[in-house]
């Protein structure tokens, strides 16, 4: 670990994600309802605040960050809004015209399509995902028709996997799967839909090879995995899950090499490391890695230094 820094006037950090050329760290700062940009030094791997954090909305959770690198969404769960940003040459943020838009009932998620088209914002509080259209010039956001979408009790997130969408739904204890229509960004149920996870699942990832959908469950301290059917995106348990792991898993991620799986724990502050077995799904601990504070959230960043 290279260790730790100060966020300065970021106050409670709890979401970050990275720009597509991994050169800015966009931090939300749940407490002093705002934004922070950090540039990374790809030599030494160390973060820098650039400028002052943008103003949010009330509480801000989860970041995401537009395929160009072009904007910034932070998704507000007190003010029940996602506020949009610009992001300049040196990843200062500039809030662009017409943000915050209105979301649903604590808006705790926000996931951007691979194609940049559609942001996708889990509303916590009024159990549904709200699918928006994504200006490509300004980055503002208009309502799809039929969105919101119905989820089960408390959909905490969104992972998008090619054609498919799940939602790890916090006080239903399960996950809903969806379609996705390329062309719309609107979601469709598939069938079985929703199914049953472990206790307060807060968080889900799908491995690269896009067969095996993750969910970290908070409550019950464990991994639930899960084969994705490729035709019709409904979900089947994989042999041995829940796998268990740390304490309040609360954030979970796949490598890109499709071999590893992550595991923030806030509660035994760590982080667990999971080998993937690529012919099952099944995860096999490898690692528990102590992390100084609340472990929460992380974001992956390849360095390639200059010589």
């Amino acid at each position: 670990m290279l260790g730790s820094l100060s966020t300065g006037p970021c106050a409670d950090p709890i979401y970050l994600e990275s720009n597509p050329a991994q050169t800015f760290v966009f931090v939300s700062c749940l407490s002093s309802n705002n934004v922070a940009s950090f540039a990374v030094d790809h030599t030494s791997g160390n973060l820098t605040l650039v400028g002052a954090p943008a103003a949010t909305g009330q509480a801000p959770t989860s970041v995401a960050v537009h395929p160009s690198g072009n904007f910034v969404y932070v998704a507000n769960i007190t003010s029940g809004n996602v506020s949009a940003f610009a992001v300049a040459a040196d990843g200062t943020l500039a809030e662009i015209p017409g943000s915050p838009f209105a979301a649903g009932l604590s808006p705790y998620w926000i996931e951007m399509s691979e194609s940049g088209n559609f942001a996708y914002v889990a509303n916590r509080d009024s159990n549904n995902v709200g699918v928006y259209q994504v200006n490509a010039s300004t980055g503002a956001l208009t309502q799809i028709p039929g969105s919101p979408f119905p989820a089960d009790k408390g959909p905490r997130a969104v992972v998008l996997s090619g054609r498919f969408a799940f939602v790890p739904n916090r006080f239903a204890n399960t996950v809903s799967a969806y379609t996705v229509d390329s062309v719309t960004g609107a979601l469709s149920q598939v069938p079985g839909s929703p199914f049953a996870t472990g206790t307060d699942p807060r968080t889900a990832a799908v491995d690269s090879s896009g067969r095996f959908l993750y969910v970290a469950n908070y409550a019950s301290n464990d991994v639930s995995a899960y084969m994705i059917d490729q035709n019709s995106g409904s979900l089947a348990p994989v042999n041995g899950s829940p796998f268990p792991g740390g304490q309040g898993a609360l954030q979970i991620e796949t490598d890109t090499s499709g071999k590893l799986v992550y595991v923030a724990n806030s509660v035994s502050d760590n982080v667990t490391v999971f080998a993937i077995d690529s012919a099952t799904g099944g995860l096999q601990p490898l690692q528990t890695i102590p992390v100084p504070g609340r472990a929460a959230s992380f974001t992956q960043t390849t360095f390639q230094p200059t010589m």
